[in-house]
């Protein structure tokens, strides 16, 4: 993983951080090779219930490196694996747990899209969110045309990605691109709080509802009907439904085993 991504457990909740303040935490290679293994290592570990998302320093990421577009297997940018790339950010829409990005600063390109790969984001009100890669002669590949319209709806993903236009903290929480605002300089303390509150959650049915949202849109409502009842028949068959039960009549926290 390298010291570029950081990774870190406390409790259930582990903690991924970009660690390249001095470039405002922006992507190169390592960054995403890092980012891959972290969310990977996060997924498999079932002592983790919630991840968090973050970079040092006033700033989540500025976007992608440079260097980048020089990786290419001949130093072309079309050769570069732009899959590999998106994987690195998708494991975070994958994985199990609930994901939560703590965002500050400006948050351009790929750090927009990597925050919208995860489950919710937490932005400081310090935020700059923009879909940049216009800018450049070129388009959000790495899943912004994909979420950014079911995050926001068609119509504004169209500006955003088609103007670069920056949108400050309190608009981004107004059209539903990030879920919460807070103070400047708290952003990763409000987001561990609320890892730690879903880490508290049932395991086995918050993975559910992750799994069957996000395939709502690319199924038939009958279809995702029927998902969700074979979901529920297996989670009301399971141990931590019936600990959920138990712990409601004995006006009690319940304790999820995830089984």
């Amino acid at each position: 993983m390298g010291e570029k991504v950081r990774y870190d457990v406390s409790g259930p909740v582990a903690t991924i951080t970009i660690a390249r303040p001095e470039v405002r935490n922006a992507m190169d290679m390592d960054v995403f090779a890092g980012l891959a293994e972290a969310g990977a290592r996060a997924g498999a570990d079932r002592a983790v219930r919630a991840v968090v998302v973050t970079g040092e320093g006033p700033n989540f990421s500025s976007g992608i490196d440079t260097s980048v577009f020089t990786s290419g297997g001949n130093g072309s940018p079309s050769s570069i694996d732009i899959g590999s790339l998106q994987d690195a950010f998708t494991i975070f829409e994958t994985i199990r747990q609930p994901t939560v990005a703590a965002v500050a600063g400006p948050t351009f390109g790929a750090g927009l899209q990597l925050a919208i790969a995860c489950d919710f984001r937490v932005a400081a009100t310090d935020t700059e969110l923009s879909v940049m890669e216009v800018r450049w002669g070129i388009l959000p590949d790495l899943g912004g045309t994909q979420r950014l319209p079911r995050l926001i709806g068609l119509g504004r993903a169209k500006e955003l990605a088609m103007t670069a236009r920056r949108v400050g903290a309190e608009e981004a929480l107004q059209i539903g691109l990030v879920n919460k605002v807070v103070s400047g300089g708290t952003h990763l303390q409000n987001a561990t709080e609320w890892a730690r509150e879903l880490a508290a959650g049932p395991p086995l049915a918050l993975a559910a509802i992750k799994r069957l949202m996000n395939g709502a849109f690319d199924t038939p409502v009958r279809e995702g009907l029927d998902r969700e009842a074979t979901a529920q028949r297996r989670i009301l068959a399971s141990s931590d439904f019936m600990e959920a039960v138990t712990a409601r009549v004995q006006k009690r926290e319940p304790h999820f085993e995830a089984r």
